[in-house]
């Protein structure tokens, strides 16, 4: 399983196939949005657009995000 926390500006987050031929979703992030997948989709090519667009109030120009695995 894996779960992201996004934090500071907003983008894009890209969710693929299996293959990269696959085009991908495009899921708007905002601050404080999770995402969380698992089993077979753990596997599908993923990713984050560049960032633009207006700065976050308090973390500017600048995104963070947090990453959790399930290991085992």
């Amino acid at each position: 399983m894996r779960v992201w926390v996004s934090l500071g500006m907003a983008a894009t987050f890209l969710f693929g196939g299996l293959e990269r031929s696959v085009r991908p979703a495009r899921v708007p992030l905002f601050h404080g949005d999770v995402v969380v997948w698992g089993a077979q989709d753990r596997l599908r090519h993923h990713g984050v657009m560049p960032l633009r667009g207006a700065p976050h109030p308090l973390l500017g120009h600048q995104r963070i995000n947090f990453t959790f695995r399930k290991a085992g």
